[in-house]
């Protein structure tokens, strides 16, 4: 008995997370886990090689990233992130607002990926 009770409750536990994922608040709740955790990459980058370029720090924090994720390989991130003008000097953002675009461009690849989007 306490072993399907166990089991009904992990089934339930994880019901609840995948909704809790797919919902808005889930959703807003890891992109601003995803651009902290971008942010503090750039950051100690930025601390570790204090005459590193901006844009050079992104190129080498995105390809990093890429190499972690076939998704991000297949649907052309660094494009997507060079095309928006990051691996420029004259353009790259500041880091707050590169962080939230890398995010976002990760989140949509991977709802792409996922088949939740077209």
């Amino acid at each position: 008995m306490e072993v399907l009770f166990t089991l009904l409750a992990v089934i339930a536990a994880g019901a609840i997370m995948v909704f809790f994922m797919n919902s808005r608040v889930g959703m807003q709740l890891v992109h601003k886990k995803s651009v902290a955790t971008i942010l503090n990459c750039v950051t100690a980058i930025q601390r570790s090689a204090p005459q590193t370029p901006l844009h050079e720090i992104y190129y080498s924090l995105a390809e990093e990233r890429t190499k972690k994720s076939k998704w991000l390989v297949d649907f052309d991130y660094l494009y997507a992130l060079r095309d928006a003008g990051c691996f420029d000097p004259r353009t790259a953002p500041q880091p707050e607002q590169f962080a939230e675009l890398m995010a976002s461009v990760e989140e949509k690849i991977r709802l792409h990926a996922s088949g939740v989007a077209k």
